[in-house]
């Protein structure tokens, strides 16, 4: 269940711990990952309770990349 400030998080500890282009590959990943839960049924991201908070992080996700893609 992802949460804005957490991604914000990982990102930057990913970054501190693994580099730019590591963290941008995990980034594009995990971008592909929520929009694929997003778009199934049967995800948790089907849920009401979880759906926005799956939509903020994809939102983070894809801004982070256009500012450091």
């Amino acid at each position: 269940m992802p949460r804005t400030a957490t991604e914000r998080a990982r990102i930057e500890f990913l970054l501190a711990r693994d580099g730019r282009e590591q963290t941008r590959a995990w980034v594009a990943r995990t971008l592909a990952l929520y929009r694929e839960a997003l778009a199934s049924a049967s995800s948790h991201a089907s849920i009401s309770e979880y759906r926005p908070r799956f939509e903020a992080a994809v939102r983070e996700f894809e801004e982070w990349l256009a500012a450091h893609g």
